[in-house]
């Protein structure tokens, strides 16, 4: 049994990469699941929503869900103690999911599977890089006035009605002490620096491969073929097509630059 963990940030391709895995056999939650969120991602999110519900949670209670300020240091144990507290939902969560090879993603889970890696069988991770300005003027466009009803109603499917109230007065709080920061490209820069950073020196001593964005759609082949590689996949010729025809360069929001994938076959 391997379970499979795609760490990244927000806005770096990880619904492509999701979306790979699942056509090569990795189960990544259930189909109706998968298909959520086609206002950010045509062809879905990918992400097994049960998970993000309970990762959100964690991260609320932990003060790191609107609290993007927050997010550079774990110091005052908040995270800790907020995964602790959710201990139950995620030993349900993973005994209920296992299977040969699974796996999950979601954006922001850096921040909390220091705290709950140990649930995990066999945990390969796989790591999306995008560089980071690419993900700031990717996360300003999904950050655009009218893709809030669809995030708000999205959001608040994950807590409980007394949980949305606070939910709702938290971000107001935020909002006019700290403004929008996650509309600052300077400091949505910054954050995935860091996270990059607290990314890379949590792999060190774990099994992981790391994959650019560019290069998954520009040597689309060699991508899949790393993959199946590093997991030990057994996929079908079928599987490897359908996979191989899902990497679309129109599902990535925000223009890959042409300079990174020339940089990348050098």
């Amino acid at each position: 049994m391997k379970t499979v963990v795609i760490l990244t940030q927000p806005r770096s391709g990880s619904s492509l990469l999701a979306g790979i895995l699942h056509h090569m056999g990795v189960y990544m939650g259930e189909e109706k699941e998968l298909q959520r969120g086609e206002y950010k991602n045509k062809l879905g999110s990918y992400e097994d929503h049960r998970f993000l519900a309970i990762n959100h949670n964690i991260l609320f209670k932990a003060e790191r869900l609107m609290g993007y300020h927050n997010r550079f240091s774990d110091e005052d144990g908040k995270v800790e103690a907020a995964v602790k507290e959710y201990m139950k939902e995620l030993e349900e969560y993973v005994k209920e999911n296992e299977k040969k090879f699974w796996g999950f993603k979601e954006a922001v889970v850096i921040y909390t599977i220091p705290y709950f890696e140990h649930l995990l069988k066999d945990p390969h991770y796989i790591v999306l890089h995008r560089d980071a300005e690419s993900v700031a003027n990717s996360q300003i466009r999904a950050g655009k006035l009218r893709n809030w009803p669809h995030e708000i109603k999205s959001e608040f499917s994950y807590f409980t009605p007394k949980l949305r109230f606070k939910l709702f007065l938290r971000t107001m709080k935020t909002t006019f002490t700290k403004g929008f920061v996650y509309r600052k490209k300077s400091f949505i820069v910054k954050l995935t620096l860091d996270a990059q950073e607290r990314i890379k020196q949590f792999v060190k001593t774990r099994k992981h491969i790391v994959i650019e964005l560019p290069e998954i759609i520009a040597k689309s082949e060699e991508s899949v073929g790393k993959i199946i590689k590093f997991l030990d996949l057994k996929p079908t010729k079928e599987q490897i097509k359908n996979a191989l025809d899902f990497i679309r360069p129109e599902l990535i929001t925000s223009e890959i630059k042409k300079k990174d994938v020339k940089e990348d076959d050098n």
